[in-house]
């Protein structure tokens, strides 16, 4: 077995481990503002540049559009249109591809930072701020 493989395999194993334990990885990300966001890992399929996205009449609130990934069309969501609305405008260069309830949708943000592994009573609910723009 190369180097790279052990290395590998050591952080597959690390990742299973973590699973059973109180502990959770969290990708974080900026929109751009002052405040840092996160999402757990394990809901990310993906980060990449953004192609291009085709803008659809109708689409709610902070729905920049949808896009082509792999043959399946995704919805494109800004999240910084629900922090703040004319942020949410800017054109983002980054996106993360997320799977949640066996449904695909990107969020555009500004950057992606690091992940870190935090106990999941650490965690808190997110402040009631996807109120605005409805």
């Amino acid at each position: 077995m190369s180097a790279t493989d052990a290395s590998l395999l050591a952080s597959v194993d690390a990742r299973t481990k973590l699973a059973g334990s109180n502990k959770m990885e969290i990708l974080l990300f900026s929109l751009g503002t002052r405040e840092t966001f996160g999402i757990n890992v394990f809901k990310v399929r993906e980060v990449s540049q953004t192609p291009a996205i085709t803008k659809t009449p109708n689409m709610p609130f902070g729905v920049q559009g949808v896009l082509s990934l792999r043959g399946n069309i995704i919805p494109v969501i800004s999240l910084a249109s629900f922090v703040d609305p004319e942020r949410g405008q800017h054109k983002f260069d980054t996106m993360i591809v997320t799977e949640f309830n066996k449904s695909t949708q990107a969020f555009l943000v500004d950057s992606v930072d690091h992940i870190i592994r935090v106990d999941w009573d650490r965690v808190r609910a997110p402040e009631n701020m996807m109120m605005s723009g409805s």
